[in-house]
């Protein structure tokens, strides 16, 4: 019988996995981390490959410890870091290293859709103040500097979406995590 949870919550350091039993009771929880690389002052990337490599650490060691039996896990669920901006291609195969929400590089952008757009009508549609570690901001900058990788990107992803599509092939995310791209139109 199906009466496990396993979450992921894929952090900025690392991801830390639990189980929980379906009275909410916590079975057993892992740490794995990763690395946060600066190829300049004011940039921050992740290789998506770490966190792929932290989900299968984590739950294996979740799995031998509780003596859980994988059939037994009723659900999966995901948490992350937003304001990511991973480009994939049309497989979901990672294109570059994930521009996430530390990175400051677009600022010329932000000023740029601030000016275009102004800010308050942006926030009137996203909810958001324009912010150049928003994913908006960070797209415009690779379609800029990168624009080789501009145009193989199928989609730009946030962290757990890329998980998540890496699980099921499905691209997915949710109203939270698409409001801090600056381009969710709250209507």
């Amino acid at each position: 019988m199906k009466t496990f949870l396993l979450a992921h919550d894929l952090g900025t350091t690392g991801n830390k996995a639990t189980l929980f039993d379906d009275g909410g009771r916590l079975i057993a929880s892992a740490f794995s981390g990763y690395q946060v690389h600066y190829p300049q002052p004011t940039w921050a990337e992740q290789d998506p490959g770490d966190w792929w490599r932290a989900i299968v650490e984590t739950t294996r060691r979740l799995l031998t410890e509780s003596r859980v039996p994988p059939g037994d896990i009723a659900v999966v669920s995901f948490s992350g870091q937003m304001m990511g901006c991973l480009p994939v291609d049309a497989a979901g195969r990672p294109l570059r290293r994930c521009i996430i929400w530390a990175d400051q590089r677009a600022v010329a952008q932000a000023a740029r859709l601030a000016e275009r757009v102004g800010e308050e009508r942006l926030y009137r549609i996203t909810g958001h103040r324009i912010s150049p570690t928003y994913s908006g901001p960070k797209i415009m900058w690779v379609r800029e500097n990168e624009p080789q990788v501009f145009a193989q990107a199928h989609k730009f992803l946030h962290v757990k979406d890329y998980i998540a599509h890496r699980m099921t092939g499905a691209f997915v995310t949710d109203r939270s995590d698409a409001s801090g791209m600056n381009l969710y139109d709250l209507d």
